[in-house]
């Protein structure tokens, strides 16, 4: 039999073990109520001290039947992330990107002219690339394009979205001057 004593000491535990589990509970959903559920893929920028998420300036499914926004009209603008000369950017794609193949062009300005570099990736290889940057090399966007199940006639991928971002330096004008 149990005596009065234990029976406290259960009903302390019972009690400690509800509130437990409502703090829980409660921290949980107020951590994800204005959290989106949206699956679309991200690149993630990280710039200093800095961590940017860009999101697709337009997104369609795998065989390109339904896209946001709808192709034909203008996409979204790309968001500002600038990066000062001199700095290394470590841009990293979502998983959803990196199971299927991708492109990342990367736009530089050098004494020389605009210089674009293209940098094919396989499918579940590559997640992470070092982008770096030099006053002779200074990068002005960079734009990732993973790839669709729909082919050119000429049999090149077609990319399904494209995910964007404008990095010139703050006052990269000043900076030619």
């Amino acid at each position: 039999m149990i005596s009065s004593g234990e029976k406290k000491a259960l009903s302390i535990i019972a009690i400690v073990v509800v509130a437990f589990v409502a703090v829980v509970g409660v921290s949980v959903f107020l951590l994800t109520r204005n959290s989106t559920h949206d699956d679309r893929p991200y690149v993630h920028l990280a710039v200093g001290k800095n961590l940017y998420t860009v999101e697709p300036v337009r997104w369609c499914d795998l065989m390109l039947d339904e896209c946001d926004p709808p192709l034909g009209t203008s996409q979204r603008e790309a968001p500002r992330v600038p990066v000062a000369v001199g700095d290394t950017v470590m841009l990293s794609v979502s998983g959803d990107i990196a199971k299927g193949p991708w492109n990342l062009a990367a736009v530089y300005w050098t004494p020389k002219g605009l210089v674009e570099d293209e940098q094919p990736q396989a499918s579940g290889e590559t997640y992470t690339v070092t982008l770096k940057t030099a006053p002779e090399f200074v990068l002005l966007g960079v734009t990732v394009y993973p790839a669709s199940a729909r082919l050119t006639q000429n049999d090149e991928i077609i990319p399904r979205g494209v995910l964007a971002a404008q990095t010139a330096p703050e006052n990269f004008l000043q900076y030619l001057g």
